[in-house]
């Protein structure tokens, strides 16, 4: 059979497709593992903090509650002020929040139109947010504006690859800030410290440790279920 002419022959041991999709989500965790604490990626860490608070707000207004404020710090602190609702659900839905957005974001970024979608509805969704739940002017806010609209912008402007690209690295950052911050919180908090697991504990009798081997396993189980979706 001739050849078209022109036409490249993949090589012997060429890695394509969703193999080398992969190797290249590996490559962008161990690159944000190696630059944790540079400056770089601190807008990135901030943006998960908001999605965690968001999954929390999310579960607050599934389970018939009502959120009254949300707020994030440059700390990389966060809080979700809600009425009513399921809290058990409330209080789980910052963590699986944050890891299923991650994992969303990169089913979703499988492709350009997808990735253009799901960037413009999580920009509006963070603006929208912003209007209704956090303070006028507080550093939450601001930080709500630009993301948001950096979000929209992503969207609107990019060619479809790099906005492809562009929400793949924010969702294996969103899944890989989320499982450090289960471990740093739940095995690695001071003495005394609150945080969604040790309210879990309060609320339910059962130690903070349980909370955050079942919010890790519950990530990996959902990433492992995904994964043909991932990449």
């Amino acid at each position: 059979m001739t050849r078209g002419a022109g036409r490249e022959e993949p090589r012997p041991g060429a890695i394509r497709g969703p193999t080398a999709r992969a190797i290249i989500l590996l490559a962008l965790a161990l690159v944000f593992h190696a630059l944790w604490w540079h400056p770089a990626v601190w807008p990135l860490k901030l943006l998960v903090v908001l999605l965690h608070e968001g999954g929390h707000a999310l579960a607050t207004l599934v389970t018939g509650g009502r959120v009254v404020e949300l707020g994030i710090d440059p700390g990389q602190g966060g809080h979700t002020l809600s009425q009513g609702g399921s809290r058990f659900l409330v209080l789980n839905g910052g963590y699986l929040g944050s890891l299923l957005a991650g994992a969303a974001l990169l089913s979703a970024s499988r492709t350009g139109p997808g990735a253009r979608r799901a960037s413009a509805f999580l920009g509006a969704a963070i603006l929208v947010a912003a209007g209704i739940w956090v303070p006028l002017m507080s550093f939450a806010f601001v930080f709500c504006v630009v993301a948001g609209g950096a979000l929209l912008g992503l969207a609107l402007r990019l060619p479809a690859a790099a906005a492809a690209w562009s929400l793949r690295a924010v969702g294996v950052f969103s899944v890989l800030y989320a499982f450090t911050d289960i471990r740093d919180d739940v095995f690695g908090a001071p003495p005394g410290a609150v945080t969604d697991a040790t309210m879990l504990a309060a609320f339910t009798g059962i130690p903070a440790p349980f909370w955050g081997v079942a919010w890790l396993g519950a990530g990996a189980a959902v990433l492992w279920r995904m994964r043909r979706s991932l990449v």
